[in-house]
């Protein structure tokens, strides 16, 4: 998966600069890429990381649209402008609101309800996102959530192969 978050940081680190030891919590974030590690292993497959990275990117741009921005530095005299709720959409590019509005949306919908009762659709969306978007363990998941041992791969395989049919 060329351009992933975790090569652009490798190659980042690797430039040199001045090496300071990492803090613990530097360390927690550097966890190899659990979809990724997945797809190495051959437990997901290749469509499994291609919607992966779409989920994540989709919900990079909706936590940057969230985000507070500067003021200019310039004094105009004024005070700042009102900021409309749906401001995030402005901060996106044609390419990720596109993805986001086809995509993502009608994929979310579709997951929340959905039932097979072990695991209601709203606990199903999480589990995908704590794993794709949060990078957390598939045991960790699968203890939050309450689920037996090896389940969470399921869930989320499932996830992801439905996300990818709304790709297609």
């Amino acid at each position: 998966m060329p351009g992933r978050r975790d090569d652009r940081l490798r190659s980042a680190l690797a430039s040199g600069g001045p090496v300071v030891a990492a803090t613990a919590e530097t360390l927690a974030k550097l966890r190899h890429d659990v979809v990724g590690r997945l797809v190495a292993r051959g437990r997901l497959h290749r469509l499994h990381a291609d919607a992966a990275e779409e989920i994540r990117t989709v919900a990079e741009a909706v936590g940057r649209g969230m985000c507070p921005t500067a003021q200019p530095t310039a004094w105009t005299g004024r005070s700042p402008g009102y900021r409309a709720p749906r401001d995030f959409l402005d901060r996106m590019s044609s390419e990720e609101r596109r993805l986001w509005q086809f995509r993502y949306l009608p994929w979310k919908h579709e997951l929340t309800q959905a039932d097979d009762g072990a695991l209601p659709g709203g606990r199903w969306l999480d589990l995908v996102l704590d794993i794709v978007v949060e990078n957390s363990g598939l045991r960790r998941t699968e203890r939050r959530h309450g689920l037996r041992h090896g389940s969470a791969l399921g869930y989320l395989a499932t996830g992801l192969e439905r996300y990818d049919g709304w790709r297609r």
